[in-house]
């Protein structure tokens, strides 16, 4: 896939998340293809809780694919939790599984990992005050915290900071071509000052599961010169790992809220069963992409 085509699925992952009211309150991105990644506390904006609210959210969260199909709303619900917790690595990531048809043309972005991040330049697409429909910034990636989060920069003078309504969007890495991030917090203490923090698809793989299920997937759907008879194994299998990817989540989300030991036990084992049938559909879908 050339450079362009790359980036044209960047700009079709894209999404713009509404609260109750109809106002946009931050960013997230398709990484599967039912599936949205963004940031917990992008969620709570949209319901109108409070920010570090530990529970997962139940109710329904509207968004729409702006650079594809803009005012095409959609509705998801959280299935990935981890909540604001300040210090802590995985904190402020939430997972969102869409419960209508996409739009056409809306595709799961290309994750990519690196250990080597500085002076990588960026492009990340937000939504901060004022600008519903979205504007551009870019930059340079610095590295590592202490929370394993890495700094980036917008460098230039003029051109837009990294600030609040950038919260959840993804980072675009030029020397990659692929996606090293997540944007979850801006510098507000100095003036003046352009830097701003994203969570490493490391850390995110790290945090949810299913992201790793959905690379690998990706990697299959793209392999080349397959058959018509693999094309619709092909598509019946990513069928059946789509709904053992809900069935887990389901279960895991049952898990956290369970406070009984045995009952737990009986949940663990269910988790551990669902992902061992996620693993063999995946190793059936390698062979077929061999």
């Amino acid at each position: 896939m050339s450079t362009e085509n790359y980036f044209q699925v960047f700009r079709s992952a894209i999404a713009r998340i509404y609260n109750k009211n109809g106002k946009v309150v931050g960013a997230g991105f398709l990484v599967s293809q039912y599936h949205l990644l963004t940031c917990a506390h992008v969620v709570t904006a949209a319901l109108g809780i409070t920010t570090n609210t530990q529970d997962s959210p139940s109710e329904t969260i509207e968004v729409d694919f702006p650079l594809i199909a803009p005012g095409q709303k959609v509705t998801a619900k959280v299935v990935f939790w981890q909540p604001v917790n300040p210090g802590q690595t995985k904190e402020d990531i939430a997972g969102l599984q869409i419960e209508e048809t996409l739009p056409t043309g809306v595709s799961p972005v290309q994750l990519v990992t690196t250990s080597d991040y500085w002076q990588h330049k960026f492009r990340i697409f937000g939504f901060p005050q004022g600008h519903d429909t979205g504007v551009w910034a870019d930059g340079e990636l610095r590295d590592i915290q202490a929370t394993r989060w890495i700094q980036i920069e917008a460098i230039k003078v003029p051109g837009y900071q990294i600030e609040p309504g950038f919260s959840g969007s993804p980072i675009w890495d030029e020397s990659l071509q692929g996606v090293v991030g997540m944007a979850v917090a801006a510098e507000k203490k100095r003036e003046g000052v352009k830097a701003a923090f994203m969570i490493p698809t490391t850390v995110l793989f790290e945090a949810w599961s299913l992201l790793n299920q959905s690379i690998q997937q990706q990697s299959i759907n793209s392999s080349p010169s397959l058959s018509r008879v693999q094309e619709i194994k092909a598509r019946e299998l990513n069928k059946r790992l789509v709904i053992l990817e809900g069935d887990y989540e389901a279960v895991y989300n049952q898990f956290n809220e369970t406070q009984n030991a045995e009952t737990k036990n009986q949940i663990q084992r269910q988790l551990n069963r669902l992902e061992q049938e996620m693993n063999e559909v995946i190793e059936k879908l390698k062979m077929i992409g061999s």
